[in-house]
């Protein structure tokens, strides 16, 4: 069985992903802020982490609690903008939180369980960013602004991590609609765990570099 680590697993897109591969051949280490709300995953084939990603102290435990295993994907999903501000009444303490949870946190994570991932035959990092890092929009500021640094990571990153046959992978979405508000015009957070399963599934030679996403309505014909 492979081994999958997910973050950002208490809701939306990690929980659907934990969830989904844990139905499709892994077993899911779901890590999240979060336990009370990760609790109806637990179950034979996942077990649960609670885990601030910006505590890069505790970072280090969860790495050296499992720096035993074979990890084959790691999926950097957990992320955020620190409110939604023009930057004209923002903070460098909003910015410096979400580039800390969406580009320095993922980074880190990632370094730690390097050599955990080097054990496994096919090890994949998979981020999920945003379109709004590519696609700004007013009163996004600290969101879209890290979520284009993490876009930067993952390139370096790509770079870097596949001398040591490491597949990096970005997957970009648009709108999600994680259940806690009905977005008719929008992808839902099982569409990016298939497309999770997908990246993760392909050769070793083969390397996705980036995957967008975005809904499209249905036509009659």
């Amino acid at each position: 069985m492979k081994t999958a680590i997910v973050t950002g697993a208490s809701r939306g897109v990690g929980y659907a992903t934990s969830k989904f591969l844990s139905e499709n051949g892994y077993h899911v280490i779901a890590v999240s802020r979060n336990l009370e709300a990760m609790l109806p995953l637990k179950s034979e084939n996942i077990e649960l982490y609670q885990l601030d990603i910006t505590d890069f102290k505790k970072m280090e435990e969860f790495a050296d609690k499992y720096k035993e295993i074979t990890l084959d994907l790691l999926v950097n999903n957990a992320g955020g903008g620190s409110g939604s501000n023009y930057i004209e009444n923002d903070s460098p303490e909003n910015w410096k939180k979400s580039y800390d949870v969406n580009v320095v946190s993922p980074m880190y994570l990632s370094k730690l369980m390097l050599p955990c991932l080097k054990k496994s035959q096919s090890p994949t990092i998979i981020f999920i960013t945003s379109l709004a890092g590519k696609y700004p929009y007013v009163s996004g500021g600290n969101y879209a602004t890290a979520k284009r640094g993490e876009s930067g990571l993952v390139d370096v990153m790509r770079l870097e991590f596949s001398q040591q046959n490491i597949k990096i992978t970005e997957i970009c979405p648009g709108t999600i609609d994680t259940c806690e508000e009905h977005k008719p015009a929008a992808l839902d957070a099982l569409d990016l765990a298939e497309t999770i399963k997908w990246v993760a599934s392909l050769p070793c030679h083969m390397n996705i570099n980036h995957v967008e996403l975005n809904h499209i309505h249905s036509r009659k014909y």
